[in-house]
Parts: structure tokens; sequence; C-alpha cells
């Protein structure tokens, strides 16, 4: 805003700069105006009193740096790098693919060809102990039949039978023995069966496993990458927002007035630049438009007016 205001009273320009605000840094404020005013107020606000570059009695050229957070752009930047080789080691970080389980050679099927032929001699020997006791038998019924036989011949026959079946019983032990070793092989085969089967199923479930896991990791990476650049985004936009005050006139600053503390914790700071005349020269002499050089100086640099 311009007032200018006739006679003796000195024209006064006020420039509000608020502390962060969409224009690019590096921006140099120049006013709307056709003639160059002797005194200007300019509105900073800093984030630190340290961003005030300007004390009073300092004498400015047009470009000159009024305020710049400094400590606040080295934070950011720090953390903008920070940012981006967390961003590199995210996206070039290897995510091995699950291996798939090793298929086992498949369990042969035994023959019992041995525990087979063992049956079969076994039953062999039971089934001839049988005819011979069946024989036996028979010839103690025919001795039986008949008269005046010595006695002593019937009981040896007796004897006999009676080892016959004792035999048998051996043979009966040996037959089913045979068959407890086929039985045996048999067990221990359905064992091995169910063992590899069960070993193809720990198998089969630990890869599904490791993919789940594999892409749960994808996901986990891809959230971080996205949430890392919304940080960085955030950042980058805190940077480009930090602005740079810089004169927009030649002068010298009168006072500095430190008006209080905003609820961002930023400080408000109002500057009163005493303008040279001839100031709308910039540091390569070339006139800025609107304003006419050659007017009277002060020895100093100073404007004459108040």
């Amino acid at each position: 805003m311009r007032h200018i205001i006739s006679g003796a009273v000195a024209t006064v320009l006020t420039l509000t700069i608020p502390a962060f605000t969409p224009s690019p840094p590096e921006q140099i404020t120049q006013p709307e105006t056709d003639t160059a005013p002797s005194r200007l107020t300019i509105s900073v606000a800093v984030a630190d009193p340290d961003d005030l570059k300007v004390s009073v009695g300092d004498r400015l050229s047009v470009g000159d740096l009024i305020a710049d957070r400094t400590r606040e752009r080295q934070r950011l930047e720090a953390q903008q790098q920070q940012l981006v080789l967390a961003l590199e080691r995210l996206q070039t970080a290897t995510i091995s693919t699950p291996l798939p389980p090793t298929t086992p050679p498949p369990v042969q099927e035994p023959t019992y060809l041995e525990e087979e032929a063992a049956i079969a001699r076994a039953a062999a020997a039971v089934e001839q102990v049988q005819q011979a006791i069946a024989l036996k038998d028979r010839e103690l019924s025919y001795l039986q039949a008949l008269d005046n036989l010595n006695p002593l011949i019937l009981e040896h026959e007796q004897v006999k039978r009676q080892e016959l079946e004792q035999q048998l019983e051996a043979k009966l032990r040996d037959y089913q023995l045979a068959l407890g070793q086929r039985s045996t092989r048999e067990y221990q085969h359905s064992i091995v069966s169910a063992e590899t089967v069960s070993a193809q199923n720990r198998d089969a479930l630990d890869y599904q496993q490791q993919w789940l896991t594999y892409e749960q990791r994808l996901r986990d990476r891809d959230y971080q990458v996205s949430q890392s650049q919304l940080r960085l985004d955030d950042v980058n936009n805190a940077i480009a927002n930090l602005a740079v005050v810089r004169s927009p006139y030649a002068g010298r600053i009168r006072q500095v007035q430190w008006l209080g503390q905003n609820p961002d914790g930023s400080l408000d700071v109002e500057l009163t630049l005493l303008v040279r005349d001839g100031s709308g020269e910039n540091s390569t002499g070339t006139t800025l438009p609107g304003i006419e050089p050659g007017l009277s100086s002060h020895p100093n640099g100073e404007s004459d007016r108040p």
C-alpha cells in the first residue's frame, strides 16, 4: 500500500512479507511507483533473530539481503538430503523371489519277494507236519483196533504223534514270523511314504509362506517409498516457500522494531529504510523503471528528507 501525503509529510511505503509465501526465493520486491519514496517501512517475519541480516545503521544497495531463514533452510536441506538418500536405498534394495522347493525322488514300492518266499516255505512246512499228524492218527486208529496188541507199541506211536504236534507248533510259529516280517516291511514302507508326503506338504506350506512374506516386503517397501516421497515433497515445498527478502532501494536502516511472536513461533519485525536519492539505480548502474535519478543527496548518501 502506498500513502502519498502532500507538504512536508514524508511518503511511506509499507511492505508486508509473510514468513512462508508461495513466491520463489531470491525475489526482489519492486514498488509500483513512479517516484522513489524517502522512507520505506518493511515488515518481515523470521524464525530466529539471526535470520535478520541487517541492523540499525547498515547501508544497503538495491538487492542487498535483508532477511533469510538460514538455519531453517540448512535444517530443511539436511533433511532433504537424508530423504533423498533413503529413497535411493529403498528403490535400489533387492528383495529376492522365493525359490520353489526341490521335488524328492518317488518312494519305490517294495517287491516283498524275500518275505513271500519265506512265507511259502513256512506254509509248506506246516502243511507237511499236518499231513504227518493225519497219517499218524490213522495209524493209531488201526493199532487200537487190533487185538492182543502190545501196549508198548501203541504208547510208542502216541509219543511220535506228540512229537509231531510239537513240530507243528514250531512250524506255525515260523509261518507267523514270516507273515510278521512282511507286515513289518509294509508298515515301514507306509511310514516312509507318509513322511515323504508330510515333508512335501511342509515344503509347500513353507514356500507359500515365503511368497506371503515376499509380497508383504514389497508392499512395505512401496509404502516406505511413498511416505518418504511425501515427506520429501513437503520439505521441497517448505524450502521453496522460504522467502528471501532483499532491499528494493538503496539507503540506510534507520530503525529495527521487534513487534512480537506469532502463534507459529515466527517473529515479526518492522524495518525503516531511509532511501537515498538516485536509489532507483541497481548495482549495475541501470535506472529502475519509474525512479528518477539525480535528485539532491546528502554527503553521506542519505536522503535529506526525513
